[in-house]
């Protein structure tokens, strides 16, 4: 009987609490004020401090401040493009092109040619025919009559044997040279292809001719060299 007890006053004082709540409410609203047109007070004007109309005309008035003009771009080259927003030049004209100031050189594409039935006169020498011989880019030619020293001391002759292994390599195979012309006098220098390879960095990296100093063949030269490639080894059997 307690607890209900307990639970009926805790609900009255709920209650209670919710109307005293909802009276403060009403009475703290402020209801909206009305006004009426007539009660205004509206002041005199010739009780207020106004200047007088005239006033503002006796004085002086002081000019506005004038901006600088805008400034404008001097042309260090007359007839050179300006800017349109500064200079008076009208509509615009495309003019050509000024001429380089040097000339420009312009390479022209090797040509090559397709050369037939080579013959080896010697490591970096080929002829074709008679009086047609290429002399290949490069490299320094191996004589035929070149001997070289083998490990165990003896010598043997490697210029013959290079010969031997320009032949082989090229097994009378067509020729891809740079040249102007399939028909020629005499000796040329220039570069030969056996399909894609290169003769010359062939005969470099196997060691059966020297490259040029100075040459991009020198390194296949110098490995040749270390590995005791061709003329830097023994004699092929």
């Amino acid at each position: 009987m307690q607890r209900i007890g307990t639970f009926i006053a805790g609900a009255i004082g709920l209650l209670l609490w919710a109307y005293l709540v909802v009276q403060a409410g009403e009475h703290f609203r402020e209801d909206p004020v009305d006004y009426n047109i007539e009660d205004l007070d509206v002041p005199d004007p010739s009780e207020l401090d106004l200047p007088e109309v005239g006033a503002a005309a006796e004085e002086a008035i002081e000019p506005a401040p004038q901006t600088e003009a805008r400034r404008r771009v001097r042309a260090i080259e007359p007839k050179a493009f300006g800017s349109p927003a500064f200079t008076d030049t009208g509509d615009l004209e495309r003019v050509a092109a000024r001429a380089p100031l040097s000339e420009v050189e312009t390479k022209t594409k090797p040509k090559v040619v397709l050369l037939h039935r080579p013959v080896s006169v010697s490591a970096g020498i080929v002829a074709f025919g008679a009086d047609q011989r290429v002399r290949l880019a490069d490299i320094i030619e191996t004589p035929t009559e070149r001997r070289c020293v083998a490990s165990d001391g003896t010598s043997w002759p490697c210029g013959a044997m290079a010969r031997t292994q320009q032949r082989v390599f090229l097994r009378n195979r067509s020729l891809a040279c740079e040249t102007s012309a399939t028909a020629w006098q005499g000796e040329i220098r220039t570069r030969c292809w056996v399909g894609v390879q290169d003769v010359a960095s062939w005969l470099a990296k196997y060691g059966w001719a020297e490259a040029e100093p100075g040459s991009a063949l020198v390194a296949l030269t110098e490995e040749a060299r270390l590995a005791r490639r061709g003329l830097f080894g023994d004699p092929v059997r």
